[in-house]
């Protein structure tokens, strides 16, 4: 558990990152402060004081605590060619392959990368955010945190973009945002995986989709038109939804209920690969072959995809090429100064047919 006045610190800076205080506009006053937080007077007084050190915020005597005038600090610092990159996840899955896109290109212009991960969680989001806009950085590349939901901490992106803070989105977008982005068609992706399941002849397909993000939602809508544009299959498969806290425990229990039932989907279209893999672990511990009894279709194109025992029919992203295209955009919006010269991208899906989906025999 964080310190009290560790705690202060963090709201006071999320006011002054959301501009609900301006430079030289006085807060509340050490009593107020305590109320609010519920806190002794000696933890305010410790928490005003490490914000005084970082030029956050300043005193005058018998006069009350102000507002630093913080931004004006860091835009008269020398340019430390940093980009800021902020990602639901870091180390594993796609992650890295769209990093190491983003710095081929950054390194080039001898740029570096400050990197940070939410985990798919908008209080960890909000905490990176301050963080990074509290460094000297020079734009910011951000994949949004459940981006299916009205964002948190749309305020701190209004102010960023208020203040000519350059910045992009990858793989999804706020929809109450208007930062050019870089994503793929998703709706299409998601019809491409169950028309191709269609087309082997699967009628009884089971759907795993993700719905905090924008990506899982679009998928699953993918995966409705796919079926309404096949009038000859009677009903729509069955749906399995999840949230990302629900993803290593409730999921698993879900997907192993539904495939102990008597009428078991005989094909599944899973909202990414480590899902997919998820299902043919538990496939094979229930003695369901894969592809003969189960056809699976995954989603992005992971490393794991090909690797797999029975590899892997899955849609591609673009992960370096996303992170080399993100990479140049940030450069062209640095020099610019402006997000209006920069065209969102919008990245065409491909499916990549290996030896997980198979014709179904009737």
């Amino acid at each position: 558990m964080q310190p009290k006045y560790k705690i202060v610190i963090e709201e006071i800076k999320s006011w002054l990152f959301e501009e609900q205080f301006l430079p030289h506009q006085k807060l509340p006053t050490e009593t107020q402060l305590m109320d609010r937080f519920s806190v002794s007077r000696h933890t305010i007084r410790r928490a005003i004081g490490d914000l005084e050190v970082e030029n956050y915020l300043y005193r005058i005597q018998g006069g009350g605590i102000y507002a630093a005038d913080w931004k004006g600090k860091q835009t008269n610092q020398t340019p430390t060619k940093t980009i800021a990159v902020l990602t639901t996840h870091i180390a594993d899955y796609i992650f890295p392959n769209i990093i190491v896109g983003i710095e081929k290109v950054l390194s080039e212009h001898s740029f570096s990368l400050l990197l940070a991960s939410t985990h798919n969680d908008p209080l960890v989001e909000r905490k990176s955010l301050e963080n990074l806009l509290s460094q000297p950085i020079e734009g910011m590349i951000v994949e949004p945190t459940k981006s299916s939901h009205p964002s948190q901490n749309i305020g701190i992106y209004k102010n960023m973009k208020n203040n000519h803070i350059p910045c992009l989105m990858i793989n999804s977008a706020y929809q109450d945002s208007d930062f050019p982005r870089i994503t793929i068609d998703d709706f299409k992706g998601g019809y491409m995986a169950t028309e191709h399941l269609l087309e082997l002849g699967h009628v009884e397909i089971l759907g795993i989709f993700k719905t905090d993000d924008q990506q899982g939602v679009k998928r699953m809508n993918g995966f409705i038109s796919a079926y309404q544009q096949n009038p000859s299959v009677s009903s729509i498969g069955q749906f399995i939804t999840f949230q990302t806290n629900e993803e290593k425990k409730e999921l698993p229990e879900r997907i192993r209920a539904v495939l102990k039932q008597a009428n078991k989907p005989t094909g599944i279209f899973c909202y990414n690969d480590q899902v997919a893999v998820q299902v043919i672990s538990i496939a094979k511990e229930l003695g369901i072959d894969v592809p003969n009894e189960l056809s699976i279709v995954g989603y992005d194109d992971s490393p794991i995809a090909s690797i797999l025992d029975v590899k892997l029919t899955t849609i591609r992203h673009p992960q370096e090429q996303m992170g080399i295209d993100a990479g140049r955009m940030i450069l062209k919006l640095i020099e610019s100064g402006t997000s209006d010269v920069a065209q969102s991208i919008l990245y065409e899906p491909e499916l990549i047919t290996r030896q997980s989906t198979k014709e179904i025999k009737r």
